[in-house]
């Protein structure tokens, strides 16, 4: 109960960017937290499975799972340059590892994405979540806005061009923007039947301000054969839901 308590603390520091930190700071402060949502996904993902990285940031959450799983092939999506970049250095000679610079959700055009200037993690094409100014709102007063426009690619519409027929595991975390993500992956779940696990960063309905969008997509994927979101249990106003499908089971 305390590390939930303390982890929650300093997932809530990390986005109100309680101070200003490098690139390589924020590595090391956040890599504790990813280590730990690694550990968490393992047991979905097999040997030689394939899985999507959807807003890859800087890459650490792909950099645990490819050490873990070496054999395993990835997808990673990140839209801002800088991180788009920062995971090609990182990843390079990495043949398992395949770099998009692109965002996912649900349209095909350019977008612009809104960038906490004090925060790596911080970027969402959810303008009204990185400009909420309300009593609890995770962006704080003084907080520094970058813009920069982006792609943004239709999920299903992606997949189908690649010809990419089945995924084991997929990690969305977009900043408020997971609905859409969601959104547009299931019309490619429903042509291909793959059901693969899914961890997606969702926000408390309290807080979230498309509430109805984010509620309206965990309820296609339940349609589809994916047990509820447990919407109480995220621990705060923001946090993970691994998303299984009844059918799974988890690989030894």
């Amino acid at each position: 109960m305390l590390r939930a308590v303390v982890h929650r603390f300093r997932a809530l520091l990390g986005r109100l960017g309680w101070r200003t930190r490098s690139l390589a700071e924020w590595e090391r402060w956040h890599d504790p937290i990813v280590r730990r949502d690694v550990a968490r996904v393992l047991p979905h993902l097999p040997e030689d499975g394939v899985f999507l990285d959807i807003g890859a940031n800087v890459g650490l959450f792909a950099k645990h799972l490819h050490e873990a799983r070496p054999r395993a092939r990835g997808i990673l999506f990140e839209p801002v340059r800088a991180y788009y970049e920062r995971c090609v250095e990182r990843f390079s000679g990495v043949a398992e590892l395949r770099l998009v610079h692109a965002a996912l959700g649900d349209e095909d055009r350019t977008a612009t994405i809104y960038k906490a200037a004090h925060n790596p993690g911080a970027n969402s094409l959810m303008e009204d979540i990185m400009f909420d100014r309300r009593p609890n709102s995770m962006v704080s007063e003084d907080t520094v806005i970058d813009a920069e426009e982006v792609t943004l690619r239709h999920a299903s519409r992606w997949l189908e061009a690649e010809g990419i027929e089945h995924v084991d595991f997929v990690k969305s975390d977009t900043e408020g923007y997971d609905f859409a993500v969601l959104r547009g992956l299931v019309p490619w779940l429903e042509r291909t039947g793959c059901r693969p696990v899914i961890l997606v960063e969702l926000l408390d309905e309290s807080y979230h301000p498309r509430r109805e969008e984010q509620r309206a997509a965990l309820a296609e994927l339940e349609r589809l054969g994916y047990a509820p979101a447990d919407l109480t249990a995220l621990g705060g106003t923001v946090g993970d839901a691994l998303l299984l499908p009844r059918v799974a089971t988890p690989q030894d």
